[in-house]
């Protein structure tokens, strides 16, 4: 590929925004229900007192309770480099950076409970901060993608963000080798798709730069991860089809009068779930 097909490459990416998508959020957090007590709305309190699966971490987002498995070799190689380059770069300046496992509390006092784990976070507010991590949003977010958290990255936690005013909020594909950034901007995320010859420059600090080239470069291992990829594809693609098949058999039933509530109890989906996409 010439210089001029990589530059029309870049257009194409740039400017794509993530959609708010009714029904793959409802199955992401019906499938995140499945796990634990489906109708049950989760707090604080009860997040604290959970133990955690070995190997996986807890996110807690609307009183929705979420595994998050071990992260890849290439998920913490990626996160590691971004830590030090904001590390570097904030020494000796007011901002701090944390990364995970680093609680975030949100929206704790208006009864939908979140404690969400960054892979990183920047922080400019310190007054925010206390022993348990921060106490409200914090000024960016990046989140490194892999194929079991893509869906709640991209959407359940892309509207959570938004809804509590993260200034600025990363989505780094590990597959596609690309960084997504929305910026807030007159209450909404605009979106900007950076690859391969790009330099992000994050609006909430001053001079700072990220080569994605440098990101990006060097990991070992592809071979490995392809297999892994096609692995967890597979499973995702089969859990995927088995909700929207309930979903539709759900309107199918709906629509000859069965109520809601037998419709939930026969399909073993929340009753809230199957309301937004009726």
């Amino acid at each position: 590929m010439d210089e001029k097909d990589l530059e029309k490459e870049k257009e194409k990416a740039r400017g794509k925004d993530i959609t708010y998508d009714v029904e793959l959020e409802a199955q992401i957090i019906s499938e995140a229900r499945a796990a634990y007590e489906v109708d049950r709305v989760y707090t604080y309190e009860d997040y604290l007192k959970m133990e955690w699966p070995d190997n996986e971490w807890l996110e807690l987002i609307d009183g929705v309770i979420y595994h998050i498995p071990a992260p890849s070799t290439k998920h913490q190689l990626l996160l590691h480099r971004l830590a030090v380059r904001f590390g570097n770069y904030l020494h000796g300046r007011s901002c701090d950076v944390y990364f995970a496992p680093f609680g975030v509390r949100i929206d704790l006092e208006i009864g939908k409970d979140s404690v969400v784990l960054p892979d990183l976070v920047l922080i400019c507010d310190k007054e925010k901060l206390d022993e348990q991590g921060l106490n409200g949003a914090p000024d960016l977010i990046i989140e490194v993608l892999s194929r079991s958290t893509a869906g709640k990255d991209k959407v359940v936690k892309y509207n959570k963000y938004l809804s509590v005013g993260v200034k600025e909020y990363w989505l780094i594909d590990q597959y596609k080798e690309e960084v997504m950034v929305n910026v807030l901007t007159r209450g909404w995320y605009e979106q900007t798709v950076y690859v391969k010859g790009d330099v992000i420059k994050p609006t909430v600090l001053g001079h700072l730069t990220i080569n994605v080239t440098d990101l990006f470069e060097g990991y070992q291992g592809r071979e490995i991860e392809e297999v892994e990829v096609a692995r967890e594809e597979e499973r995702g693609n089969a859990e995927i089809a088995m909700t929207s098949e309930k979903l539709g058999i759900a309107r199918k039933l709906l629509a000859r009068g069965i109520s809601i509530e037998e419709v939930a109890q026969d399909l073993n989906l929340a009753i809230d779930v199957i309301k937004e996409v009726s």
